[in-house]
Order: structure tokens, then C-alpha cells, then sequence
């Protein structure tokens, strides 16, 4: 499951929802979903709606990073978990921005808040 459209479907199957019972969820289309299982539309902007909807981490369903499922004691219904400054630092940034923007971009973004926390932990 090396791609979003691969983890998407994968966790749709294992909760049991069809695509269009999954669109509609998320205030989707069932072609959005589809486009998104079939790797034709990139850069999924509600990439933590699915996510919460799923009831898997949004780190997972975007770039398979850490684990599927989410830690315990955080469900759907306490979206602002995933988000709380314990897991997003950056509170004025809203991390959807960021989903949004192209691999490439958020590599050299990355890069550069690297950069940023070496210069700042210079300075401590």
C-alpha cells in the first residue's frame, strides 16, 4: 500500500463502505473517491475528513506514515484530537494547506522548516 489511492481503498474495504457510501460521508462525490483509489486525482484537500470518517490516522491515509489506526481514545467524534498541538504544532498554520500542496512542495517546505528549526535551536 505504497499510495493514497491504495491506503483509501484498502480502509474503505476493511470499514465495509462502498465508495459512494464513503462520498457521501464525507461530502463528496462517489467519482472523487474513485479518482482518489484510482491515483488520477492527487493531493486529496479532504485528506482529515476521510481520514475521520475511516476512523484512521490522516498521517497513515496521506503518506502511510506511523500507523493505520488511530490511538486510543480518539474517534470520530473528537476530530480536534488528531489536531491538537500534541500532534499539530503549529496552530497558526492550518495543516490542510499543506495536504493541499504537491509532493515536491512539501518536500522543499520540509526543507526548509528543517533549516528554520536548526537555525532556532542555535539560538537556545
Amino acid at each position: 500500500m505504497n499510495t493514497f489511492g491504495s491506503r483509501l481503498k484498502y480502509a474503505r474495504t476493511l470499514r465495509k463502505l462502498s465508495q459512494a457510501e464513503l462520498a457521501r460521508a464525507c461530502g463528496l462525490s462517489q467519482g472523487t473517491i474513485g479518482n482518489y483509489e484510482a491515483g488520477t486525482r492527487q493531493n486529496p484537500q479532504q485528506v482529515f475528513r476521510i481520514a475521520e470518517v475511516l476512523e484512521v490516522s490522516p498521517a497513515w491515509l496521506a503518506m502511510n506514515a506511523g500507523p493505520m489506526e488511530l490511538p486510543a481514545g480518539t474517534g470520530v467524534s473528537e476530530p480536534a484530537a488528531l489536531l491538537s498541538n500534541t500532534v499539530w504544532p503549529l496552530p497558526g498554520i492550518d495543516p490542510s494547506r499543506i495536504w493541499a500542496l504537491p509532493m515536491h512542495k512539501r518536500e522543499l517546505l520540509s526543507q526548509a522548516v528543517n533549516s528554520m528549526l536548526a537555525i532556532l535551536e542555535e539560538g537556545e
